[in-house]
């Protein structure tokens, strides 16, 4: 806040003494502080031509009683329903009847529930053998549509050490194709599949149909 600003507040509160008088009208020389003055000397004369209107004494009566009545809603009316006080009367069958309603319900909370059998173990599965000869091989994988072809999921173990690679899976009724992939580089079809098709890329990928189980596995 400005000198001009200080003395002006003092000056419309009449509380200016004479010397500050002298200041501010000496701040006034400069047309800036002067138009501010004006227009604080125009605002006050507004305010005061205003008239004050003084409310009468039944004013709040009066507004009260041009407001809607206040029509109580259906869940209120609910809620003084459900907790307005009443008597209540027993028999012998209301008696029967909620000691059936509190045995069945701690016999559901108690008792355990049966889990639904999930489609997946209905599922019908047979058990395949998938077997590559790969002497001096370091690891084989197994990919194809079972696995969404990948190649690092689906190991075959060399049981005996003489580089013959063999996995048994649990598949499902359909037609699969499927590759071996050496040593994480090499793309190998399986040369004792019993069906084949191009896989786009030069190759042959390896098909396999998986029937119904019957008694005994499968052998690739």
């Amino acid at each position: 806040m400005t000198r001009f600003e200080e003395l002006l507040e003092g000056k419309l509160a009449g509380e200016l003494s004479p010397d500050e008088n002298q200041e501010f009208a000496a701040l006034l020389v400069l047309a800036e502080n002067r138009r501010a003055f004006e227009r604080h000397q125009q605002t006050v004369a507004l305010l005061t031509s205003v008239e004050r209107q003084v409310p009468s004494s039944s004013f709040t009566e009066d507004v009260l009683a041009r407001l809607p009545d206040r029509k109580s809603r259906p869940l209120e009316k609910l809620w003084e329903f459900l907790w307005a006080p009443r008597v209540v009367r027993w028999n012998v069958a209301t008696a029967l009847a909620l000691g059936l309603v509190l045995v069945v319900a701690v016999l559901a909370r108690t008792l355990p529930s049966q889990s639904p059998v999930s489609s997946e173990m209905r599922s019908v599965v047979t058990l395949f053998r998938f077997t590559l000869d790969a002497p001096g091989a370091q690891q084989v994988f197994l990919a194809g549509d079972f696995n969404g072809w990948r190649t690092d999921e689906i190991s075959l173990a060399d049981a005996t050490g003489r580089g013959r690679f063999s996995v048994t899976l649990p598949l499902k009724p359909g037609r699969y194709a499927y590759m071996f992939v050496v040593d994480e580089a090499t793309w190998v079809t399986d040369p004792r599949a019993e069906a084949y098709r191009d896989d786009g890329f030069g190759n042959k990928n390896a098909l396999v149909d998986v029937e119904a189980p019957t008694v005994g596995n499968g052998d690739t």
